[in-house]
């Protein structure tokens, strides 16, 4: 059985979470840095689908930067031998951790949840590198404010009131945000 490598995890969540958070046109992405673009309409559905992309790329960028700063976040889900193997050969903090965690297959890797990211970020990965603690700050409040207005209720229901694009929200909660945790992302240590 093959195995897959999962060395550049960080860079391909980081690239996906750009990907989400600008797949609609609503926001763009260049240079390292997010803007907002012309809005076009958009039906309740889509609107919907935005608030879902753009919160689950918030989530994602955090991940991705937890992994890029070498913080272990992630867990061994129980009952998950199967389907691929994974290796991460040119990363060896990852491989070193995949070991530890005894998880032998994608299937066993539980990300957790964005609350738990979010206790890793402000435990160990603030402890870690040295950022702007009122930029620190700021991400996990914005991260709260998002989880508890929009981030579960888009998720898992459609709620017609939720079916539009509030530009100001984008531009206060969402934008800063994606680009304060881009800034992590690229942090150095």
């Amino acid at each position: 059985m093959t195995s897959i490598d999962i060395s550049n995890i960080s860079e391909n969540n980081h690239d996906y979470a750009i990907h989400l958070a600008t797949c609609q046109n609503i926001l763009a992405y260049k240079n390292g840095s997010f803007t907002l673009n012309t809005v076009p309409k958009k039906d309740p559905f889509e609107a919907v689908d935005f608030w879902r992309n753009v919160s689950l790329a918030a989530e994602i960028l955090l991940k991705a930067s937890l992994l890029r700063h070498q913080i272990p976040f992630f867990k061994k889900r129980a009952h998950g031998k199967y389907g691929e193997k994974v290796i991460a050969l040119a990363n060896p903090w990852l491989e070193k951790t995949l070991n530890t965690l005894q998880v032998e297959y994608v299937a066993q890797i539980n990300t957790g949840t964005v609350s738990t990211a979010l206790r890793s970020t402000e435990e160990m990965l603030f402890e870690k590198i040295s950022f702007d603690p009122q930029k620190a700050k700021l991400i996990l409040e914005m991260f709260y404010i998002i989880i508890r207005t929009r981030r579960n209720r888009n998720s898992h229901f459609f709620f017609p009131n939720q079916g539009r694009i509030d530009i100001a929200e984008v531009e206060m909660l969402y934008l800063p945000l994606l680009n304060l945790l881009e800034e992590l992302y690229h942090h150095a240590d």
